[in-house]
């Protein structure tokens, strides 16, 4: 069967996120022929090193607008298509779906809603025959899902239809890397876009500014690429802590997954701190590598947690409450090796890329 995720904006890094690992997963595994089909963004290294095997289709930029160019490739494609794989609650999406459907009324459809907290007053702002288009539309489809269990819970009571709680994950290659806790080190991660609004760099940097005293064995990392317009508060913080500038580390990308993964498995404690997330895919990455997490009270807390045994959440923008957790967390033995054991054995029941789209591909072929 041909498995084709339509994704316009991915660059190489998705390929190691839901966008590629789905399709990379459902051919590895479960035999489907898998195309991403996407705008030239990128080089795409890791066809060759992550996802080798999976397919690239590179959408003609016709107008230059998705919705349109993703539009005349399905005109083109559709009856080629035996699964197409789109994401978001959209009007782009409904376009889509509408057009293949027509074209290819027995193909099926996958929309991984990808949504976040906000979905619910979004939803208040809706009017009824908005939702009854939307609702009429979603019914189109073989299977849609959501990441996290709360928002799965309120879509059944709020919307009344189909639903399946898919959750992202991580992939090891087939190759688990049992971490040992001596290997580890007096870290705390965290890992993404640094100075987003999104993923609130500062709350941690205020955090770790008013816990350090009391945590004097420990250094925070911050990997990933720093914001332009972020950079004047990271001087400003240096500025105004300057005994802090061994003990926090900005590493800038690191894109070598290996590198990557070494550091997580160093690191004891991975914190998230986000406004807001439909999945951040990081803190599952940090549960193979055996981290604690702190995470902001965000949708997925429990979820990765497993409802505070695992870690812990404060509220958002608290940052202190954030500096509590970690001076609570770094001076007790909560982390300890048969924790961290548990904490990998947590990750590979519940987020295991094969295992989340062995459960896509029976839903498929009910």
């Amino acid at each position: 069967m041909t498995f084709v995720t339509l994704f316009p904006g991915a660059t190489n890094i998705h390929l190691t996120k839901d966008v590629g690992m789905i399709p990379f997963i459902m051919h590895k595994y479960y035999g489907y022929d898998s195309t991403l089909v996407c705008y030239k963004n990128d080089e795409y290294d890791y066809l060759e090193t992550e996802v080798k095997g999976l397919k690239i289709d590179f959408l003609e930029k016709k107008t230059g607008n998705s919705t349109v160019d993703g539009l005349l490739y399905l005109i083109k494609n559709s009856r080629k298509i035996d699964v197409l794989h789109l994401f978001h609650i959209s009007k782009r999406s409904f376009i889509w779906i509408l057009v293949y459907k027509t074209l290819n009324p027995k193909g099926k459809v996958y929309l991984k809603l990808d949504v976040d907290h906000r979905i619910k007053e979004k939803d208040r702002q809706k009017s009824p025959f908005k939702v009854f288009l939307i609702k009429k539309i979603l019914s189109m489809c073989k299977l849609v899902s959501v990441e996290t269990k709360q928002l799965y819970s309120w879509i059944k009571e709020n919307w009344n239809m189909d639903i399946e709680y898919i959750p992202n994950g991580f992939y090891d290659k087939g190759m688990r890397h049992n971490v040992a806790y001596d290997n580890k080190e007096n870290i705390i991660l965290t890992v993404g876009r640094i100075g987003t609004r999104q993923k609130a760099t500062e709350i941690l940097l205020k955090a770790f500014e008013i816990a350090h005293e009391k945590i004097p064995n420990w250094k925070l990392m911050l990997v990933g690429p720093i914001e332009e317009e972020f950079k004047n508060y990271v001087q400003a913080f240096f500025k105004n802590n300057p005994h802090l500038e061994e003990r926090v580390v900005f590493t800038g990308p690191i894109y070598d997954r290996n590198l990557l993964d070494e550091i997580y498995r160093k690191s004891k404690i991975f914190c998230l701190p986000s406004r807001w997330e439909s999945f951040g895919i990081v803190l599952v990455e940090a549960l193979k590598n055996g981290c604690y997490i702190i995470t902001s009270d965000i949708p997925l807390a429990d979820d990765v947690t497993d409802n505070g045994k695992y870690g812990k959440k404060f509220a958002v923008d608290d940052f202190h409450e954030l500096a509590s957790l970690l001076v609570n967390v770094c001076n007790s033995d909560e982390i300890n090796e048969k924790k961290v054991q548990e904490i990998q054995d947590f990750a590979y029941r519940n987020f295991y890329w094969p295992e989340i789209c062995k459960k896509i591909h029976e839903k498929l072929n009910e």
